[in-house]
């Protein structure tokens, strides 16, 4: 009780947000570590940064062997330039785990309650509000949805916009000069957005004399050239210059977002098309994005000028993923949606004088926030079956991993690539059926594998339809035309264990 009231004595109210902080980490955390046990779910970007932090403390940088279609080096930077990534893997040397990325990405997700809270605090005037507010911003569904999707670039991303929109809004220089380049190394797409908070910025401040004025002008400015530098840096690091499998924008005939403003002038029809595809899920998902904050970002419309770059790329796609609150892309559009709220708050507070019960407003949408979120987390993880573990076969599924060597090359299916993938030599296939193109790009991995000498296979035939999909196509295109070189050497319950004939 005496370091609490301490606490509370020299922090004031900002001492709930450090408590808020640490606890969503601490219970988020061990919800995702229960997960990642369960070998259903973060079975395919955890297992890409376990291998590639475990290879940068062995000395190969960033070294991956997942996605040679698109990374030609196998260094990650060919993937995505996100070299803020490179600032955890000291903490990730302390315990080389997936479990640490998972932790370190909670926390990092939770600090964004901080700048939330202090950006709240600097719009109202209202301390005790604001706290309420920065602990909104954690509850959100698409905060968990970013949480709940594991380690990524992402999470840096949506703090660090936010801090950047603080020290912006303040006009605090030398903060804002540390926080705006770690935002544009958190991944490519984010300099757009980050060239549309200095947009923000500057109408926020309107006078070109304000210093405020020109920071924004200068992130602006900055941002531009900094993401065609990014796509240069993709390529010296190996990008291949595939594009997605997924055919994001194939309506409009846009391959990358940086030709999709083109295509959409020069292809209206195929634009007005790809707009309205999937429209009932994409018309559910803007409703997800703005019922929490009762709709009130539409009062603050200035708030949502950073949100325009993801919106646009996301509702012109077919890709599902990106117009989904359980993704980690949410990361590109919460915080923004968050201070379209607040500049909803202020609008409403100056025309009706709700100084007195802005209180009352604020636990009204921290209680429809925390309804959503309690009424859709189930229904979201459920497709997962994470609350229907069967943890007998997940004990046998451990058995055969604790037989393999740690310096033992493996070839094993997604789901249990992320708990083999602290190795050089480990290697998976994305399940064939996400997508027909991936089941091609499968085969022919599969064909370039069979050229070395990878010493255990590791297959479980029972698990999920995709995860099962992807250990029969190992199975048909790499076990049995290799049948006289690989001997069965343990199986239970739908799990087998191959080894290499010596």
């Amino acid at each position: 009780m005496e370091i609490s009231r301490h606490l509370r004595m020299k922090l004031g109210y900002k001492v709930y947000i450090l408590i808020a902080i640490l606890a969503y980490t601490a219970i988020f955390s061990i919800v995702e570590i229960m997960f990642y046990r369960s070998f259903i779910i973060f079975t395919w970007d955890l297992g890409i940064f376990n291998q590639a932090f475990w290879n940068t403390l062995h000395g190969r940088f960033l070294y991956y062997t997942t996605e040679t279609y698109y990374a030609r080096t196998g260094c990650f930077l060919a993937a995505h330039f996100s070299p803020i990534l490179l600032i955890a893997v000291p903490f990730y040397a302390i315990y080389p785990t997936g479990e640490t990325l998972l932790v370190i990405s909670t926390f990092v997700i939770a600090i964004g309650a901080f700048p939330a809270y202090a950006i709240a605090n600097f719009f109202l005037k209202n301390e005790k509000v604001a706290v309420m507010l920065g602990i909104l911003y954690l509850l959100y569904p698409l905060m968990q949805g970013v949480t709940l999707s594991g380690f990524s670039p992402e999470s840096f991303a949506g703090t660090l916009f936010l801090f950047i929109l603080y020290y912006l809004v303040k006009a605090d220089l030398k903060k804002l000069a540390l926080v705006f380049p770690l935002g544009l190394m958190t991944h490519e797409a984010s300099a757009p957005i980050i060239a549309f908070i200095g947009i923000y910025g500057m109408l926020y401040h309107r006078s070109v004399k304000n210093k405020g004025f020109q920071a924004s002008l200068i992130i602006l400015i900055t941002s531009i050239p900094y993401f065609f530098f990014a796509q240069y840096m993709r390529i010296f690091f190996g990008w291949t210059g595939q594009p997605s499998l997924w055919h994001e924008w194939n309506m409009i005939g846009a391959t990358s977002t940086s030709d999709l403003p083109v295509k959409i002038l020069l292809n209206p029809i195929g634009a007005l098309n790809s707009l309205t595809f999937d429209w009932a899920a994409k018309l559910l998902y803007v409703t997800f994005l703005l019922l929490p904050f009762l709709f009130l970002p539409l009062l603050g419309l200035q708030g949502l000028i950073p949100a325009i770059p993801y919106l646009f790329t996301s509702l012109f796609s077919s890709y599902r993923l990106y117009y989904s609150i359980e993704s980690h892309y949410g990361a590109f559009v919460a915080p923004f949606i968050f201070l379209g709220f607040l500049h909803g708050l202020v609008r409403l507070q100056r025309k009706s004088r709700l100084k007195t019960s802005l209180w009352k407003l604020a636990k009204l949408t921290l209680l429809v926030t925390v309804t959503l979120l309690v009424i859709l987390l189930p229904l979201i993880y459920s497709q997962y079956q994470v609350f229907n573990v069967d943890e007998k076969k997940n004990n046998v599924v451990r058995s055969f991993i604790s037989r393999i060597p740690q310096n033992a090359s493996i070839l094993t299916q997604s789901n249990i690539f992320p708990h083999v993938s602290n190795r050089p030599c480990a290697y998976t296939i994305a399940p064939p059926i996400w997508n027909p193109e991936y089941g091609r790009i499968d085969k022919q991995i599969l064909q370039n594998l069979s050229k070395l000498d990878i010493k255990y296979v590791l297959l479980d035939f029972s698990s999920e339809p995709a995860f099962s999909s992807t250990a029969s196509l190992i199975y048909t295109d790499f076990i049995i035309p290799n049948g006289n070189r690989y001997s069965l050497i343990n199986a239970k319950d739908g799990v087998v264990l191959f080894c290499l004939k010596t």
